[in-house]
């Protein structure tokens, strides 16, 4: 199904003007050709500069009971419910057309690809492909090159939502935007050009999952949606699910907060749903805005229901649905709490003058006082010497100010109270110098990739004597003991130095790993069924 391409130093095309389609896969097995099934497929179009264009994910019924869900975190439950692949088979196709098929590894995804449109009897034309897996060890000289590692090496940040169709595949275009943007020497692509596909029937059913869930800064919620995917044209969510997953999140929120096991339910409950980030922030929003008129029913909204408010508007990452109400508080405190608060000042008369005096005060904290009291600070005046309660408060040794220089010493009270202790202007343009120094600093920097980069690109040759033919070869192990490299599913561990940890456990299906069987005179059988090295 797919025709591979590369991205070279030489002579090609732009990629950055080119449309990929990035694309992982969850399956039930290794071998499509012993019945191995795809339960998950996400895929990520964008161009070549990294802006990104769709996104589309779902669980897949694979009509099988899942029994490898260890690696992925996909079981038969999770997939109840969910389209089969000839339901989604026209969405891939059209996620797939015009673009360039891209995959770590991309003859994981080419062979179950092509074996579950064989079974619906489609045999889509070609199509274009590139495998950043042989792209990473074609430029790069290192020790390891699964995705994990290498988009670990090139993004500076280790994968989120890993094992996950959608996850790897956004890590895996993030990690091919960036190296294309900020390769050493320009790369091109050469290679076939990308080729639309025939259109395929349509059902628009998904169950996207949110993997990798996690509190975060933001809250569960804010994650869950964050790992869904956001696709230009979602489709409608299945009502009896949101029905579902609206009563999960009263149920979540009736304490106020959410926890990782009532995050993992919504989750669960999402993909039943058919939720995307989309529609699944139209369905917090307008669960919010249900519970909001039910406080206002009343026609108060009293502090209690405010907070209750702000909470679940916090957890649904909908605040700005209550943002009059939480101004309208906040104002009200910064009245009461404001600069001038313990002022209390009585005006006499209505002169335009006093009025203003009057306003700022107000707005600033100060109390407005009826009669002249020991409370009262400063009586604001506009040619009422004769007036009682100007001479009452003379003779109680309160100030009595006309209102210009009411506003004059208010005004400087303000500003004084705004400064703080340690208000300095100087620090604060320091401050923004370093900053500005910082940000001058990582434009020019090297990344640290960039010491990996080979000084010449392998050849197609090259490529195969180095990484194809040498594990099927006898080597000497460093022990002077007889070794052989056994292609088996392991995961990577990070750790400080970046390198693998010797006893790692694997995500099955898209991520393998060499590993080293030693032999002490004894013969061993080679294990059926391991797949294609990743280092």
């Amino acid at each position: 199904m797919i025709v591979y391409g590369r991205l070279t130093r030489g002579q090609g095309i732009d990629p950055q003007s080119l449309t990929f389609a990035v694309v992982d896969l969850e399956t039930t097995g290794l071998y499509p050709a012993k019945g191995s099934r795809v339960c998950e497929i996400g895929i990520v179009r964008m161009r070549g500069d990294g802006v990104v264009l769709d996104e589309y994910s779902t669980l897949v019924n694979p009509g099988i009971r899942i029994t490898n869900d260890e690696y992925h975190g996909i079981t038969s439950a999770n997939v109840k419910g969910a389209p089969t692949f000839e339901h989604v088979a026209g969405d891939v196709l059209a996620c797939l057309s015009g673009a360039i098929v891209v995959g770590h590894n991309l003859e994981f995804e080419d062979k179950f690809l092509t074996a579950e449109f064989g079974r619906l009897g489609i045999n889509p034309p070609d199509v274009s492909g590139l495998c950043t897996l042989v792209m990473a060890r074609s430029h790069l000289d290192r020790y390891g090159y699964r995705l994990d590692e290498i988009a670990s090496l090139i993004t500076g940040e280790w994968p989120r939502a890993s094992h996950s169709a959608l996850g790897d595949a956004r890590t895996l275009a993030w990690t091919l935007s960036k190296f294309i943007a900020e390769a050493p020497q320009p790369l091109t692509w050469a290679g076939p050009a990308p080729v639309m596909l025939p259109p395929y029937p349509r059902t628009g059913l998904v169950a996207p999952r949110a993997a990798g869930l996690r509190k975060g800064a933001e809250g569960w919620l804010a994650t869950l949606t964050a790992r869904l995917p956001l696709m230009v044209h979602p489709p409608a969510p299945r009502p009896e699910g949101v029905a579902d997953y609206r009563a999960m999140l009263t149920h979540a929120l009736a304490d106020g907060r959410i926890v990782g096991e009532e995050a993992g339910q919504l989750a669960v409950l999402a993909a039943r749903a058919g939720l995307t980030q989309t529609t699944a922030r139209q369905v917090h929003e307008r669960f919010l805005a249900d519970v909001r008129a039910r406080a206002e029913a009343d026609g108060v909204v009293t502090a209690a229901e405010l907070k209750e408010l702000q909470r679940a508007a916090k957890e649904l990452a909908s605040s700005h649905l209550i943002s009059d109400l939480e101004e309208a508080a906040a104002a009200d405190r910064a009245k009461r709490n404001g600069p001038l608060k313990g002022w209390r000042l009585l005006p006499v008369g209505d002169d335009p003058g006093v009025v203003e005096v009057m306003d700022l005060a107000v707005s600033h904290g100060a109390t407005v006082a009826v009669n002249v009291t020991k409370t009262v600070r400063l009586v604001v005046a506009a040619g009422f010497e004769g007036d009682p309660r100007v001479e009452k408060a003379v003779a109680a040794g309160i100030r009595v100010l006309p209102p210009d220089e009411a506003l004059r010493l208010l005004e400087k009270e303000v500003e004084d109270a705004r400064g703080g202790l340690f208000a300095s202007p100087e620090g604060q343009a320091l401050s923004e110098q370093l900053a500005a120094e910082r940000e001058r600093q990582a434009r020019v920097s090297r990344p640290e990739w960039h010491e990996f980069w080979r000084r010449r690109e392998l050849s197609p040759a090259e490529y195969k004597v180095q990484f194809v033919d040498r594990y099927n070869d006898w080597d000497q192990g460093g022990s002077g003991r007889n070794v052989i490299h056994v292609s088996v599913p392991v995961s990577v561990r990070p750790t400080g130095t970046g390198r693998r940890t010797k006893h790692a456990a694997a995500k099955q299906g898209t991520g393998c790993a060499s590993a080293l069987v030693i032999f002490g005179g004894l013969a061993v059988s080679l294990v059926e069924g391991l797949c294609q090295i990743f280092t």
